[in-house]
């Protein structure tokens, strides 16, 4: 396993959010444990029961004084554990390596989240599993709601097909070509909507179409994706996969530690641009979408709070081995103040119009 960068050890990275801890996180992961060995995407003993994912679930909910603490975040714990097991399914499992399978094999995925009635006629248990979240989900009584997880969890399933495909290609992309296929392939796009009805509130048409909305739907995502990559490189380097510091050694021909510099840099930028939008919002949005930016931001520290304990980075697991390997021990440190504080847009496509949205809604509220 190739040791972790000093540079990923000592620099901090910008989150003026506290930490959120949640008196139901061993509960939370205890229950989600019991269900996917019920469904048979892991045994008791396995790796993947061991990387504590209900922790994250119970820390990315900010808890408010009139909030069910219990309320779909069951639910939620067990999406997020699903995700974890069917990313490294998609490397681990043989039968899903060639293309025509994995293919297949998303299909069907996707047809499940189309029907969620009669139980699927076939034995995979990522199928199986998906196919009762959905269940639970088509239970539930907010059908708009529903229907933005539903979705968002086919864009998941979308963006993680094309990612997978990228990754065998073996084939670096430029920057901004990643930021899009990362943003895809982040969850962000199925865990964001769970929110609203965690919180039992709902976003108007109105709320949800904002384009601020829309904006801090997949920039809050997208920080976490860039977190996750500088702290478990060396895991994709364990597997032969690359992710965001590949791409900039290989984008500008310099170290692995001027990478991560950059990579935090950026992050750190993309988090001043969420502050600058949570913060328009609370002023100018109504109690339900100012509740909703505020709280999508615990996806970034309660994400980063529990990588610091979970095996998952910690001890990862070779998804194609299943042979351990101990990393450098790593920590996580906070600062309030961003590396790079240009409030300009970086010169991204991909991301650049978020700014230019953000500078019109402050011109037209100061107007």
């Amino acid at each position: 396993m190739p040791p972790l960068s000093p540079a990923i050890e000592k620099l901090p990275f910008y989150c003026p959010i506290p930490p959120a801890p949640h008196p139901r996180a061993e509960d939370l992961d205890a229950d989600s444990v019991r269900w996917m060995v019920d469904l048979g995407i892991c045994t008791p003993d396995s790796w993947l029961a061991q990387i504590n994912s209900g922790h994250v679930a119970a820390m990315m909910v900010p808890l408010h004084e009139d909030q069910d603490p219990a309320r779909h975040l069951g639910l939620f714990s067990d999406f997020c554990y699903w995700a974890y097991a069917w990313d490294d399914a998609r490397d681990a499992r043989l039968d899903l390596r060639p293309p025509g399978a994995l293919t297949s094999h998303c299909l069907r995925l996707d047809r499940i989240l189309d029907h969620p009635g009669p139980a699927p006629h076939e034995s995979d248990p990522y199928c199986q599993s998906l196919w009762d979240l959905r269940r639970r989900l088509a239970e539930l009584p907010d059908t708009d709601q529903v229907i933005r997880v539903s979705e968002g969890t086919r864009r998941y399933i979308h963006g993680s097909y094309q990612w997978t495909r990228m990754q065998r290609s073996r084939t670096i992309p430029t920057l901004n070509e990643y930021l899009l296929a990362r943003s895809d392939d982040c969850a962000g796009s199925w865990m964001v909507p769970f929110y609203p009805l965690i919180g039992d509130y709902r976003l108007t048409a109105q709320e949800a179409g904002n384009p601020l909305t829309l904006i801090v739907t997949d920039l809050v995502p997208l920080i976490g994706a860039l977190d996750n990559d500088v702290i478990s490189h060396h895991r994709e380097a364990a597997i032969g996969e690359f992710n965001v510091l590949d791409v900039l050694r290989n984008e500008n021909g310099y170290p692995l530690t001027d990478a991560v510099t950059d990579a935090i840099a950026l992050r750190d930028r993309l988090m001043a641009l969420y502050v600058r939008i949570r913060d328009h919002l609370a002023r100018t949005a109504g109690p339900h979408l100012a509740r909703f930016a505020h709280d999508i931001g615990y996806i970034i520290r309660g994400h980063m709070e529990w990588a610091r304990e979970t095996n998952r980075y910690r001890t990862p697991e070779n998804a194609k081995t299943g042979e351990l390997h101990d990393a450098t021990p790593f920590t996580i440190d906070w600062t309030d103040h961003p590396s790079d504080e240009t409030p300009e847009p970086p010169d991204l496509p991909a991301i650049a119009w978020w700014w230019e949205h953000i500078r019109a809604a402050e011109a037209k509220h100061t107007a």
